[in-house]
């Protein structure tokens, strides 16, 4: 049951126009590297992977990682549950033959599916293009490859648990639009007015932006400008990981203390 509850929940998003113009959004750094890109001196699969290396992880923690990206991520997962709670079609699942978990963890990757697309093609288009500009072929593509995957993995993962906890504060607030300002506020607290207390010691590691840049560093070895990212990138994983699954849990606990009436 919770295939087709996943299935349906990624045709709904698919078909949405909020996804189209989210994904545009994204598109916007390819765009403009297209046009700004770096002299091409060097014409090797090495000098691809450095260059795409570099490339990425400035987009990502510049732009699709920032304030806009995190927007994004919210506006998506926050409204997989409130907008059927405000509705009142959540009551025609509670009696279907499904378990409340299964719609938790059935929306939760069905808004990762969302979030995989929305980020993941603009940094395939880009490795393409990159390959193409390079003139490296097969062997350049296959260089790069375990790079997009770990770009798009780092992604899934810091921007994830941002999704997770929109999905819990759905559950609270029960409308999208009050669970996506509720997030939103969430989360410029603790990057941008936590950080300015005077009793906390390297405040940018509140920054989202900033743990991806300690997560990248653990695969993006050949750029070297990521040390300046001072952290544990197995720490920064495993918190994230533990936000993703303490916000589902509570997520279902949420509904099941709560009483939808017909």
């Amino acid at each position: 049951m919770i295939s087709v509850l996943y299935q349906n929940e990624v045709y709904r998003l698919l078909k949405s126009r909020r996804l189209k113009v989210m994904l545009v959004l994204m598109l916007l750094p390819v765009i403009v590297y297209f046009f700004t890109h770096e002299e091409i001196t060097e014409y090797s699969a090495k000098a691809l992977e450095i260059s795409f290396q570099i490339n990425v992880s400035q987009f990502l923690i510049n732009f699709w990682a920032s304030v806009i990206g995190q927007l994004v991520v919210i506006i998506v997962m926050s409204d997989l549950l409130a907008s059927e709670i405000d509705r009142g079609t959540i009551r025609l699942l509670l009696v279907k033959p499904i378990k409340k978990s299964e719609i938790v963890f059935g929306k939760f990757l069905s808004g990762i599916t969302a979030v995989l697309m929305i980020f993941g093609i603009p940094y395939f288009v880009m490795q393409v293009y990159m390959v193409l500009l390079y003139k490296s072929g097969f062997e350049g593509f296959r260089a790069t490859f375990d790079d997009f995957l770990f770009a798009l993995g780092v992604t899934v993962l810091v921007l994830g648990s941002l999704g997770a906890v929109s999905m819990l504060l759905s559950v609270v607030l029960s409308r999208p639009l009050y669970a996506s300002l509720a997030s939103f506020g969430l989360v410029f607290t603790a990057q941008f007015i936590l950080p300015q207390l005077p009793f906390f010691d390297n405040p940018e590691r509140f920054n989202l932006s900033y743990q991806i840049g300690v997560l990248l560093k653990r695969g993006f070895t050949l750029h070297t400008g990521l040390d300046s990212y001072k952290g544990d990138s197995a720490m920064s994983a495993l918190f994230f990981v533990s936000v993703v699954l303490l916000s589902l849990i509570f997520t279902l606990l949420g509904l099941y203390r709560k009483e939808y009436e017909g």
